[in-house]
């Protein structure tokens, strides 16, 4: 098979992995927000009766005076309506994710992220370098030291074109367009993009916020899958296994 052929074969894997990996940034955040966001108020919509309209909003944010983690205060605009005859809906106004919570979402998506690309990118380019090392032996076949870093080039072209289509944005077709979305499109990189980018900014940040450095940066995680695919084409043609190198060194002791 071609290289061009399994590279395109391993860029549906890293693919599937960046679906993968977005699912698990959406668990994880669920997660993080259920654990360390609390309720702090509410927006109230006022109904008429048998109407599907609101004719009046407000939000309303709990006062806890004495510190017992219970509401203190009293919603007079509710009872007002209430009062006058109209339904009134709330609907909860979460707090903002701690520094722990923010921590902890970035830290657990990236090591699994990570865990996913490292498994899609080496496995199958481990194999091919296994096989090509039989046929190198054998006369069938002219070694090529770096045919792992060509496929993992490949493979990624899905994900460079998106990073030349962020600097095309932001050179002035659309500098306005989010970084997140970026990131989302990037889903195993998730984390490390909104590192770079700043985390705290990560949704009001737009192309054009980007500084060269930061491209810089973006650009290099771009790379992973490539040195990943690399080093996994060089164990299976050196035949390499770190499993039985563990078990090896450990039976010896």
């Amino acid at each position: 098979m071609s290289i061009s052929k399994i590279g395109a074969k391993l860029s549906g894997s890293i693919i599937v992995a960046a679906i993968f990996s977005f699912f698990l940034c959406v668990s994880v955040n669920v997660i993080c927000n259920a654990v360390f966001t609390k309720d702090i108020g509410y927006t109230a919509y006022v109904y008429e009766e048998n109407s599907e309209d609101p004719i009046a909003n407000y939000e309303y944010y709990y006062s806890d005076t004495d510190g017992d983690g219970k509401d203190d205060g009293v919603d007079t605009q509710k009872t007002e309506y209430e009062d006058k005859g109209y339904t009134v809906s709330k609907y909860k106004i979460r707090s903002t994710l701690s520094d722990t919570g923010k921590a902890l979402f970035l830290g657990v998506t990236q090591l699994f992220s990570f865990i996913l690309i490292i498994s899609f990118a080496s496995s199958s380019v481990y194999k091919q370098g296994f096989k090509d090392a039989n046929l190198v032996r054998t006369g069938h076949l002219k070694a090529d030291i770096l045919k792992g870093l060509k496929i993992g080039t490949i493979a990624n072209i899905p994900f460079f074109a998106l990073f030349v289509l962020i600097i095309i944005l932001a050179l002035g077709i659309a500098p306005n367009f989010r970084t997140v979305w970026y990131a989302f499109l990037n889903s195993h990189y998730y984390s490390l993009i909104l590192l770079i980018t700043g985390a705290d900014k990560a949704l009001e940040l737009t192309a054009g916020d980007i500084s060269v450095l930061q491209f810089v940066l973006l650009f290099l995680i771009q790379l992973i899958v490539p040195v990943i695919s690399a080093v996994a084409y060089i164990l299976g043609f050196k035949e390499i296994k770190f499993s039985e190198k563990l078990i090896y060194k450990k039976e010896s002791r």
